[in-house]
């Protein structure tokens, strides 16, 4: 196997304890040493996931499958017996770890052949497009959910970060989607842009001098740009409060270093115009 497999693959997970999360990261973290690499993504992470692992003995973990449509190109794993009978690879309880992670290593092969499928048709793949689980029983009359709904914002994107070398990288990869690209080195400067300009999305590089990313969101949030998306960019230095970033308004947030499939297609989720 060459230091190519090895390149980590994202999980999400979907219906596992706390407990048994916390394990299955544990055996994710032994296994990349040796052969394919996975990580977890945290929750608010806005990176697509490479293949799904969920908990089939979970109700709502199984409801969730449904609305994130699993495919080849983006597999799933299912981890116990359910109810019903699905067209997913499974692994029985209780847990082998071996097993596991073999089964996840075929599904990721099975996932490069059909990448390469694509490529060599020019499909373009789909992003997540997740945002929050709703899973609970919805009696809800859907007109009323029409009279709810509004159009998102076409607007642009404002970088916040020290210096200006970012935004100009995502202009570039923006101009053919006429997505106009602003930037600002601190807090000031970002509320007066979001006052004047149309926004959609908001990054903030959480590592910018003098920005608080909570503070700022929740400005941008309150009255000033409300329906603007509000994305960090996080590194290892900083620690992502999962509770204060959402009572801020935060949307979820990207890893750095960022690479062009991760910020394109977190940029999908929430701009129109870029999909």
């Amino acid at each position: 196997m060459t230091s190519n497999s090895r390149y980590p693959f994202a999980v999400r997970l979907i219906g596992f304890a706390p407990d048994e999360a916390a394990i299955i990261e544990a055996n994710f973290a032994q296994r990349r040493k040796q052969g394919y690499g996975y990580f977890r993504l945290s929750e608010d992470s806005l990176q697509d996931p490479d293949l799904f692992l969920a908990n089939a003995d979970d109700w709502k973990a199984l409801v969730a499958l449904s609305y994130l449509g699993p495919s080849d190109v983006r597999p799933v794993l299912l981890v116990g017996a359910p109810d019903v009978e699905l067209p997913h690879t499974r692994v029985p309880r209780p847990v082998q770890w071996p097993d596991v992670l073999k089964a996840l290593d075929k599904l990721i092969e099975k996932r490069a052949d059909a990448l390469s499928g694509l490529a060599a048709s020019d499909v373009v793949t789909v992003p997540e497009r997740r945002r929050r689980d709703r899973l609970d029983l919805d009696l809800t009359d859907p007109s009323d959910y029409m009279r709810m709904r509004r159009s998102p914002v076409r607007g642009g994107v404002l970088i916040v970060d020290k210096n200006s070398v970012f935004s100009e990288y995502v202009a570039e990869l923006l101009a053919r989607r006429n997505v106009p690209v602003d930037w600002a080195n601190n807090e000031p400067s970002a509320i007066d842009l979001c006052k004047r300009q149309k926004i959609s999305v908001v990054m903030i590089n959480t590592s910018t001098p003098e920005v608080d990313a909570y503070r700022l969101c929740e400005a941008i949030k309150t009255g000033i740009a409300e329906r603007a998306a509000v994305i960090f960019l996080v590194d290892k230095s900083f620690a992502y409060d999962q509770a204060h970033a959402r009572r801020a308004g935060c949307d979820g947030f990207l890893n750095k270093p960022l690479n062009n499939h991760h910020l394109i297609s977190a940029l999908k989720k929430f701009l129109p115009q870029a999909s």
